[in-house]
């Protein structure tokens, strides 16, 4: 990684009473998958941290100019507290949508009144940040560490769901219109929509790309605000592609585009929905590749995606450092959460054991 993006990486999230953890702290490495059964709070915990993140980085127009000794200069505001407790309580409102956009809603639900924390510790430690907010809290939460400078870094959000298609004005609509889709699809949208970016290139671009354009069978064009699958056959428009290609294109497009250059930490949910087996195989080794450069975190049901990861690192020994979180339900509505640098340490198989169950199954009928 370079300097500019290992700046950026996320040491350890610690977090009491959010969702259904209660005191739990997970410490990342390069390539971090989260495993769980539906409802265990994968998809919270990309959603914290990446709120966190994009809350933290700095905004448009805080650059400064004047004049110092009669030359010209630039400076950056710093973060306040009186900024931060409404933009990272807007950020995670507009995340994770919780009723009446109030963040006290994802305090862990048990009776009383009760306090959540949250720690977010970069290696940047200028950048790292700690933050609190009650069952009462609507639109602010309490800065208890404001960090002394912007998050220098630039996270990605990639959602479940492709945006391909429904990329023409949506975000538009999601700017004049009060809409139940949450922020992540409104800023991918976005990134989307941003012209390709100059400069030197960090990835080997060809070695990313070209497997995923064999699985797409052409190249993902952007015109007149939509986008189409150009092939030997002809142009569709990306409505008529198949859900699972819309996918693979919405990857492709991101990295031919250099979109996903200089990010520092990259966040996906459910990576594998819609694919088939042949072509999370691509994918896997395109996220192995991509995590040599920026941080990448990632949320998945798939057994398959898991046995992949473990193959590619017993091939390559230069494989991105990776760790394995399993979350399991424990009751009281709570979750534990086991990890390891191992796939056979942290038991993922027992959160994902239904597919295991089933294999044995039929092979049993089968003899």
């Amino acid at each position: 990684m370079s300097d500019f993006q290992d700046s950026g990486r996320i040491n350890s999230l610690t977090v009491c009473n959010f969702a259904k953890f209660t005191d739990t702290k997970l410490e990342f490495k390069d390539l971090n998958v989260i495993v769980g059964e539906n409802g265990t709070g994968k998809t919270y915990l990309l959603k914290l941290l990446y709120s966190a993140l994009a809350a933290t980085q700095k905004p448009d127009g805080q650059t400064i100019e004047y004049q110092k000794n009669g030359k010209h200069s630039t400076s950056t505001r710093r973060p306040t507290i009186n900024v931060l407790e409404s933009r990272i309580a807007k950020k995670l409102a507009g995340v994770h949508r919780p009723e009446g956009r109030k963040v006290g809603r994802l305090v862990r639900r048990q009776q009383g009144h009760h306090r959540c924390d949250i720690d977010v510790n970069l290696k940047n430690s200028d950048n790292s940040i700690q933050f609190s907010f009650t069952t009462n809290s609507s639109t602010k939460v309490t800065i208890d560490k404001c960090p002394r400078m912007w998050y220098d870094g630039t996270p990605v959000f990639l959602p479940t769901h492709e945006l391909l298609s429904i990329y023409p004005g949506f975000t538009w609509l999601y700017e004049k219109y009060q809409t139940e889709f949450d922020e992540t699809w409104y800023d991918t949208c976005k990134l989307l929509g941003a012209p390709p970016l100059r400069g030197r290139r960090s990835m080997d671009i060809n070695e990313l790309s070209k497997p995923l354009q064999d699985h797409l069978g052409g190249k993902i064009v952007f015109k007149d605000d939509r986008f189409y699958l150009r092939g030997d056959e002809g142009t569709l428009e990306s409505p008529l592609v198949a859900e699972g290609l819309r996918k693979v294109g919405m990857l492709w497009y991101l990295i031919t585009t250099k979109q996903l250059e200089g990010v520092s930490c990259l966040f996906w949910d459910e990576p594998e929905a819609n694919l088939n087996p042949k072509i999370i195989r691509t994918v896997a080794k395109a996220i192995s590749i991509i995590s040599k450069f920026t941080q990448v975190f990632l949320a998945t049901h798939s057994t398959f995606l898991l046995k992949e990861f473990e193959i590619l690192q017993k091939r390559d020994m230069r494989q991105p450092s990776i760790r394995y979180f399993a979350l399991k339900p424990e009751g009281d509505d709570k979750v534990v959460v086991r990890h390891a640098d191992d796939i056979y340490d942290v038991d993922p198989w027992a959160a994902l054991d239904v597919t295991n169950d089933q294999s044995l199954e039929f092979i049993r009928e089968s003899v």
